[in-house]
């Protein structure tokens, strides 16, 4: 995750989080997610172009998986993409209120990557504190903490492309909660 993102998360999520995020409690409560209906549901399509990250996941969604109630309130904005030297697209999707953003959905199109998913994770899991491999979480994955963030980082091959997402929230929300909002996108990517 490029650093800058994580000053969002610093300063927003402290105040986001310590006014509850829609007012109705003075501290966070984590509660599991709504179970899903038994009804299987229908296989989303894959995106084959990433041109948005707030597209992949809408505020709602965020809310829904975080266990939020009916009277929070969350918003999401698109940050300018990140076009790098080596062709890497990064888009970004900061989710808050009043200014203070306290969680960031991160997605990444690595042109020709495909066949390193192995070592793109060992990469992510040597650069983070406490690094946990995830089973089970795209083609590979790992949770670490930074600072006072934590994060949640997962590739998939798609065609000659290596796809990656990565969910940041505050350190104090469980990697279980953070995968959530992963394991969704990539269900569509």
């Amino acid at each position: 995750m490029p650093k800058r993102i994580g000053s969002y998360l610093v300063a927003g999520a402290t105040v986001l989080l310590a006014a509850g995020c829609g007012g109705e409690a003075p501290a966070p409560t984590w509660q599991a997610a709504p179970a899903e209906s038994s009804a299987a549901p229908k296989a989303l399509p894959r995106v084959s172009t990433i041109t948005s990250a707030c597209e992949l996941l809408p505020a709602a969604q965020v809310i829904e998986m975080l266990g939020g109630s009916g009277k929070t309130k969350l918003s999401a904005e698109e940050l300018p993409a990140e076009k790098q030297e080596n062709g890497n697209v990064w888009r970004h999707c900061a989710y808050g209120r009043d200014g203070k953003q306290a969680f960031v959905l991160s997605v990444a199109t690595m042109p020709d990557r495909s066949e390193t998913v192995q070592e793109t994770i060992d990469a992510v899991a040597k650069a983070g504190e406490k690094p946990q491999r995830i089973e089970g979480l795209g083609a590979g994955a790992v949770g670490y903490l930074e600072d006072t963030t934590r994060a949640v980082l997962a590739v998939v091959p798609y065609r000659k492309d290596l796809r990656v997402v990565q969910f940041t929230g505050p350190a104090l929300v469980p990697q279980d909660k953070i995968a959530d909002p992963v394991r969704r996108v990539l269900s569509i990517i």
